[in-house]
């Protein structure tokens, strides 16, 4: 009974943490429709390396950021579809962390170029590194929970 109880939790919070990544998605959607306008616009107006540069560094940011949000919005539906920790649950959640490692290389790399070149004076951050290493981390971990769980059914 305790399980069952335990899948209606995280189906009915699933249910919610799903709708969040559903409104990151739009916010995000939103902010590249905005970096998108602003550099053309900047580009129609004859703009400045920085100014350009800064409004491809946005647009790129934003699709990272949709991709992140996007794999989240799977990892929910599946779990709020009852599908709890397979291989495909697990895989978007896997897939997120790996998006957020590359969005902080790109987002690292971004930095040190605006700094060195276009003195964007753009301060260096790890918190993007930190993410996606804990997503992965709990990712594994569930994935080795997963199989411990199935090598305990084949002995029983």
């Amino acid at each position: 009974m305790k399980n069952f109880q335990n899948k209606a939790k995280i189906i009915k919070v699933s249910k919610q943490l799903r709708s969040i990544a559903r409104i990151a998605l739009i916010f995000w959607a939103l902010g590249l429709a905005m970096f998108l306008g602003i550099t053309v616009m900047t580009l129609g107006n004859g703009g400045n390396a920085r100014a350009i540069y800064l409004g491809f560094g946005g647009i790129v940011e934003m699709v990272f950021a949709m991709i992140i949000s996007l794999n989240f919005f799977r990892f929910f539906d599946r779990l709020k579809n009852g599908e709890l920790f397979d291989a495909k649950t697990v895989g978007h959640l896997q897939a997120a962390g790996k998006w957020w490692l590359a969005y902080w290389i790109v987002d690292f790399t971004f930095d040190i170029i605006g700094n060195n070149w276009l003195e964007t004076k753009m301060a260096f951050t790890f918190g993007q590194l930190f993410a996606g290493l804990i997503v992965i981390f709990v990712a594994w971990l569930l994935k080795e929970a997963q199989e411990l769980q199935e090598e305990q059914e084949l002995t029983v």
